[in-house]
């Protein structure tokens, strides 16, 4: 850092007057869901920004960024706050966080060529809402929903509920503006599809803060057909033959828009309701949505393919029960009754999604329930479930439950699980240990095995965009 912190607060109270924020509770709580546990003993033991800085336009976000770049800054970007991976969490207190959530206008609407340009603060449940309304969708709903903003989205390179049928984030963007570290404004145009070298969309898709700042999206949009819904679920006698079943579904030509598979222990824990599932069965459920022809004949081949699985029907209850209450967990994000609980009953969830191949997935699934509780001695539950598919194959979300020993080495403790499953994961050839939230800094030190001999193209790439190595260092490469 070429300046002292309090000469950068001064100089950038001096660009952006009351946008600069410094209050204690902001400052500490800087990089939202991360150390959750700590947090609610009142322990901050992360480095701390010297300020906030909302940004109100792309112009402010590139005036911000140069005088950063010029001053050896570190910048941490933000919209929305959901995200876990330790994505926010700086490493150096010689950074401010530039947020961008005060940006959040819809653009323009385009139903001719369905697609909608939005800021990167333009909240996603607010877009979504307001598009139903017409008839429209973007096909993108994450657990997150309630709490995403659309910059934020594609930087961690999401995915949604839906995406089966709709596709992930990397399938849904047409364009986007990005500020340079130094400043420079770019802008990648809404066409719809180009043969012009490598697709410079990729670059900024899952960038994690770590290579410039998306301040404006433009996303492609679909017709909504809630009318048409196919849903139903099933008990199959084993993960292995529900995989197997979905593999048979997907790799045939059909997409549900959404298809899930819990074993015993995450689908007790989540979404229990009243389905009783012996020791090594497992839940199955779809829906397919679009026009009323494609979700009737989705569903005629999904109840097919199961009877050849020899699933048990269950009707659409608990289907219906998960469309409710598949956002929940964020009603838990910053609430205060949540403190209490870790406080009281140092328990605490969370999750590490991966993905594989149809072959590889199920010795990966083994290889996690057998080996993680050996390293883990303070595991109070853990599971899987199955909710993204591919025609090559498919992810597995485990989630478990951990007892906390001490506040203060939690992350540590947090740590060891997240590991202990990317160990088992990169242990099959197919394997990824992320599969959409980013590796951020809990999982970066991945990157190596999971990138391979193309690594060393990630240290170049992130060489070349920011070369003095101020946006969100600790992403993408680790230690930079």
């Amino acid at each position: 850092m070429k300046i002292s912190k309090a000469e950068a607060l001064a100089g950038l109270q001096k660009m952006f007057g009351d946008a600069v924020i410094t209050e204690k509770a902001a400052i500490e709580d800087y990089d939202g869901a991360n150390d959750t546990f700590p947090k609610a003993y009142g322990l901050f033991t992360a480095p701390q920004p010297i300020c906030i800085v909302n940004a109100k336009s792309t112009e402010d976000v590139s005036k911000a960024l140069k005088y950063c770049n010029d001053n050896g800054i570190v910048v941490i970007p933000r919209t929305g706050m959901s995200s876990y991976e330790g994505l926010l969490t700086g490493l150096t207190d010689e950074m401010i966080v530039l947020d961008g959530s005060a940006m959040n206008k819809v653009l323009e609407t385009d139903f001719s060529n369905m697609m909608v340009t939005c800021q990167c603060g333009v909240p996603l449940d607010t877009l979504e809402k307001s598009l139903k309304e017409k008839g429209y969708t973007t096909g993108h709903s994450p657990q997150s929903l309630p709490l995403a903003q659309i910059g934020g989205l594609v930087a961690t390179r999401s995915i949604g509920q839906f995406s089966t049928y709709y596709g992930a984030i990397e399938d849904l963007i047409c364009g986007l503006e990005a500020v340079m570290p130094d400043g420079r404004i770019l802008r990648i145009r809404n066409v719809p599809r180009r043969s012009a070298g490598p697709d410079l969309r990729h670059l900024f898709m899952g960038s994690e803060g770590g290579l410039a700042f998306i301040t404006e999206v433009t996303l492609k949009l679909f017709h909504y057909y809630p009318d048409s819904f196919y849903k139903a679920g099933f008990i199959v006698p084993s993960m292995e033959e529900g995989f197997e079943c979905i593999r048979k579904i997907v790799t045939a030509g059909y997409r549900p828009s959404v298809v899930r598979l819990y074993d015993k222990a995450d689908y007790e824990y989540n979404y229990g309701t009243g389905v009783n599932l012996g020791d090594n069965e497992a839940y199955m459920f779809f829906v397919a949505e679009g026009p009323a022809s494609i979700a009737k004949a989705t569903g005629e081949a999904i109840d097919q393919f199961a009877k050849e699985a020899k699933a048990r029907p269950l009707g659409s209850a608990g289907v219906e029960h998960w469309l409710i209450h598949r956002n929940d967990l964020c009603n838990l994000f910053k609430n205060p009754q949540v403190d209490e609980f870790l406080r009281n009953t140092p328990i605490f969830y969370a999750t590490t999604e991966i993905s594989s191949s149809y072959t590889d997935i199920m010795p990966i699934y083994r290889g996690v329930m057998e080996n993680v509780p050996k390293k883990v001695p303070n595991l109070v539950m853990l599971g899987g479930h199955a909710s993204h598919a591919y025609q090559n194959g498919i992810n597995v979300y485990f989630v478990y439950q951990f007892k906390g020993s001490d506040p203060k080495i939690f992350p540590a403790e947090y740590q060891a699980i997240i590991d202990a499953i990317c160990e088992e994961v990169l242990k099959l050839p197919t394997g990824g240990c992320v599969h959409h939230h980013g590796m951020g800094k809990q999982r970066v030190k991945f990157a190596p095995q999971e990138h391979g001999s193309s690594y060393f193209l990630m240290d170049k790439i992130k060489e070349m965009m920011d070369p003095n190595r101020i946006m969100n260092p600790g992403v993408l490469v680790a230690g930079k």
